[in-house]
């Protein structure tokens, strides 16, 4: 009966999903990146690993895909929020680097709901809101002009933390 069982976990670990997964959902890490996680097939297994709430009026998720190994931000506004709000999933560079952004179609009182491409897990990420633009960030790691650090106040908007 033990060796039954034995064999039995033993059948189970050899059926678990491995990496090479991502290749039926459409994409696998850096092949995600810009890609829709809807399109392909990566909201299957969506987890948030990150969510923002203000108030009950906008609400900002940092998702992410074990099986797509990919990232995105998903932003929902209450339908009566009177402003146009702008998200974007912010992608750097583990090692450091540049930001790069990539953004959520603009929510209104018609659009209540949207979400940005994907970014590669493998870099760090996290999903914001704003009333300014898309290429906005309300929560800059640090903005820099001529060499020189300018500081800058946070302006209508917010973040989930960096992951």
């Amino acid at each position: 009966m033990g060796a039954a069982v034995a064999l039995l976990c033993l059948a189970q670990l050899m059926t678990a999903p491995t990496a090479s997964a991502g290749a039926t959902a459409g994409c696998f890490r850096s092949t995600c990146t810009g890609e829709d996680p809807y399109a392909m097939g990566c909201d299957d297994d969506a987890e948030v690993l990150d969510q923002l709430n203000i108030d009950n009026d906008i609400e900002v998720k940092l998702v992410w895909s074990w099986m797509c190994q990919a990232t995105w931000a998903k932003v929902t506004i209450d339908p009566t929020y009177p402003d146009t709000v702008y998200g974007t999933l912010w992608h750097t560079p583990t090692l450091g680097g540049n930001e790069t952004a990539y953004a959520v179609t603009a929510l209104s009182q018609t659009s209540p709901t949207g979400y940005s491409p994907m970014g590669n897990w493998k870099a760090t990420n996290k999903a914001c809101w704003n009333i300014q633009n898309h290429g906005w960030d309300p929560e800059p790691l640090v903005y820099e002009e001529g060499g020189h650090v300018i500081p800058m106040p946070l302006v209508s908007g917010g973040c989930t933390d960096w992951m």
